[in-house]
C-alpha cells in the first residue's frame, strides 16, 4: 500500500497508533498535552466538513430528534449499565464515554456506507449542541465528587466549542477530501498513540480485564448497532434510512473519552475508550460488507 494510501485508512492509521503506543510507551509526560492538541485539532477538521445550510426541512428536525434519542438515551444508557460492572477508575471512564455526543465520523460512514448523509450533518450537528449541556450535567451527577467543574467545562470549551469556531475558517480553506483525511487520521493516530502509550502496563499486565472490557465494547457496538438493524428493519425503513440510526446506536466520540479522561482523571481512565476504539474500527469493517458498496 503506498504511504498516501496508509494516511487514508481511518484503520490502518488507528493500528499503526496502537502498536507505537504499546511499544514504545508514548509520551508520559506529555500525555495529556498531546492528547488535547491532538484531538482538537482532530475534532477542527472533522466538523469543517459539517454545514448546517446543507439540511433544511421537517425531516431532518425528527431525524435529529431520534438520534438523540438513540444516542443520549439508549446508547448512553447501555454504557452506564456496562459500567456499573466496572471499579472506580474504569467506572468514570465509562460515565464519560455515556456522556460523550456521537462520534463526528458518523457523518463520513454514513457517505461511504450509502446513507442520507445531510441528515447525518444535521443531527450530528444536534447532538454536539446538546453535548454542550449533557456533558456536564451527567459527569458531575455521577462522578461530581471526583471531578473539577472548572476543568469540566475548560476541557468542553477546547475540545468542542473552540473546534466548532475554527472550522468555519478552516471550511474556507477548501482542503481536498484526501487532504482532509489525511490530515484527520494522522491527529487520530497521535491520539490514540498517547493514550495507549500511557495505559500499556494496563493492557501487558491485566489481561483478564482487557478481555472483561473487550466483551463489554462488543455488546456496546455490534449489540447496539445489529439490534437497531434488526428493529429498523422491521419497521421497513429503508436502507439509506437505517444506516444513519444504526451509525448513531454505536458510535460514541472515543477520542473526546479519553482525552477527557486523562485532563480530568489519569491514564487508567481511558482504558474502556482506548479498548472500545478497536472494536469501533472493526464495526465499520463489518458495515462496510454487510452494506452494498457506494459506486464510485
Amino acid at each position: 500500500m503506498r504511504a498516501s494510501g496508509v494516511l487514508e485508512s481511518y484503520s490502518a492509521m488507528m493500528v499503526l497508533g496502537l502498536v507505537i503506543g504499546l511499544v514504545t510507551g508514548g509520551l508520559p509526560a506529555y500525555t495529556k498535552e498531546v492528547s488535547m492538541a491532538s484531538l482538537a485539532i482532530l475534532m477542527t477538521l472533522s466538523l469543517s466538513t459539517v454545514r448546517i445550510g446543507d439540511a433544511r426541512g421537517r425531516e431532518h428536525v425528527d431525524h435529529s430528534l431520534k438520534a438523540l434519542i438513540i444516542n443520549y438515551g439508549f446508547l448512553t444508557a447501555l454504557i452506564l449499565l456496562i459500567g456499573a460492572f466496572f471499579e472506580d477508575e474504569y467506572w468514570w471512564g465509562w460515565v464519560l464515554m455515556a456522556a460523550a455526543p456521537s462520534a463526528i465520523s458518523v457523518v463520513p460512514f454514513t457517505t461511504i456506507l450509502g446513507g442520507k448523509t445531510s441528515k447525518a450533518l444535521f443531527s450530528t450537528s444536534v447532538n454536539y449542541l446538546a453535548a454542550l449541556v449533557l456533558m456536564p450535567v451527567i459527569t458531575l451527577l455521577l462522578i461530581g465528587s471526583a471531578v473539577s467543574s472548572t476543568s469540566l467545562v475548560t476541557s468542553i470549551l477546547l475540545l468542542i466549542v473552540l473546534p466548532m469556531a475554527a472550522s468555519r475558517a478552516v471550511m474556507r480553506l477548501r482542503l481536498s477530501r484526501p487532504l482532509n483525511t489525511s490530515l484527520t487520521n494522522i491527529c487520530f493516530a497521535v491520539l490514540i498513540f498517547a493514550v495507549t502509550g500511557a495505559n500499556r502496563d494496563a493492557f501487558v499486565g491485566e489481561p483478564m480485564l482487557v478481555v472483561a472490557i473487550s466483551a463489554a465494547c462488543v455488546l456496546r457496538t455490534f449489540g447496539t448497532g445489529l439490534g437497531t438493524e434488526w428493529l429498523t428493519r422491521r419497521l421497513r425503513m429503508p436502507k439509506e434510512e437505517r444506516i444513519t440510526y444504526v451509525l448513531f446506536a454505536s458510535y460514541k466520540n472515543l477520542g473526546l473519552t479519553a482525552t477527557l479522561a486523562i485532563a480530568l482523571f489519569e491514564p487508567l481512565v481511558a482504558v474502556p475508550a482506548t479498548i472500545c476504539i478497536v472494536f469501533e474500527v472493526v464495526w465499520v469493517i463489518f458495515l462496510l460488507r454487510y452494506y452494498p458498496r457506494v459506486p464510485p
